[in-house]
Order: structure tokens, then C-alpha cells, then sequence
């Protein structure tokens, strides 16, 4: 667990989630997901997820020792989830993927240059992964703009990709090498 002081001076507390989260974790998703075109939850969150799958995923990240999720609260309300998703086969365990939400109510405040520290220093701590991977929504340039300023750098992009209410967007690929000193 860590704390950390925002921009309006309210305090962030970064912890591990634990299986008892499940059911707020579902209802977070909805929220997230209905402030926002650039996920790929919406309204109804993630189809199909279920308390039990929920609370197994949960389980399942606490046991993977390159892998992490983070939650983040301002007193006791979920704010922020992000995570960092080691691949699982052998022959490419050394490459992490990432995510992060933020509920809108709470973007601004420097929540995100907080995550995103959060999860490369951990991706760093494991001694085993060497580059990280994130997927983002064209046109979500603040997003983008703090991947870039993390060194993230795009990589390509899936055309067409995502479908919002019948618009298709480009899904662009950004990595960012964990073996290079950062700029």
C-alpha cells in the first residue's frame, strides 16, 4: 500500500486488491465504462464477467509473481484500476501488458502519472520483464500523451479496430522498453 498526495490535495491510496473487491470491482467497470468511448467496457461493463470470475482473476493476479493489479482509492471510493499482465507462455514472459481506468469524476489530478509510475516500477522490480505493451483508442490524445511522456512509443495499429455506436476507430500499439534508461 502507498499514499500519495493529488493535485487538489485529497490523498490517493495505491493497495493490492483482494477477492472481497469483486463485487465493487464489477460495479466500477459500469461506471468507467459509461463515462467513456475509449475503453472497450461499456454501460454494461464486461460481458459475461461474473462475481465468481471476477473474484478468480483477482485470485489468479495476487498468485502471478509478474503480475500486478492496482487499486486506487480516495476515501474508500474506487478511483483507479490499472494492472500489469505478464504473458504466460515461456517464450514471451518477458513482455507485460498494461491498463488503466480512471473514473471521470477524478481525471486531472495527476491519478494517472501516479499509475502509470506505479506499474513500471513494479515491471521493473520482477527482474524478468523487459518491455511493456498498451493498446489505446485513436483520438484519446490525453491518454496517449501521457504513455508518450512515459516513453512509450507507437508501434503500429490495427485498423478499424473498435466499433463505437457504428464508428470504427484505429486500435494503436505503444511499447515502451524497460531495458533503456528512461529520457
Amino acid at each position: 500500500m502507498s499514499e500519495h498526495i493529488l493535485k487538489d490535495g485529497r490523498t490517493l491510496i495505491l493497495r493490492d486488491p483482494t477477492p472481497d473487491d469483486a463485487q465493487e470491482l464489477i460495479d466500477y467497470l459500469k461506471i468507467v465504462g459509461s463515462e467513456t468511448d475509449f475503453l472497450l467496457a461499456d454501460e454494461n461493463g464486461i460481458e459475461g464477467l461474473t462475481l465468481e470470475g471476477e473474484q478468480g482473476w483477482i485470485t489468479s493476479t495476487l498468485e502471478s509473481p509478474n503480475t500486478k493489479m492496482f487499486i486506487g482509492t480516495i476515501d474508500g471510493e474506487i478511483v483507479l484500476v490499472c494492472d500489469v499482465r505478464a504473458a504466460g507462455r515461456m517464450r514471451i514472459a518477458h513482455v507485460g501488458s498494461i491498463a488503466i481506468t480512471i473514473k471521470r469524476a477524478y481525471w486531472h489530478l495527476g491519478i494517472g502519472k501516479i499509475a502509470m509510475q506505479a506499474m513500471i516500477d513494479f515491471a521493473k522490480s520482477t527482474g524478468v520483464l523487459r518491455s511493456l505493451s498498451l493498446e489505446v483508442r485513436e483520438g484519446n490524445e490525453r491518454a496517449i500523451s501521457l504513455y508518450q511522456r512515459f516513453d512509450f512509443v507507437e508501434i503500429g495499429r490495427h485498423k478499424a479496430r473498435i466499433n463505437v455506436r457504428g464508428t470504427y476507430f484505429d486500435e494503436i500499439l505503444m511499447d515502451l522498453d524497460l531495458t533503456q534508461p528512461a529520457k
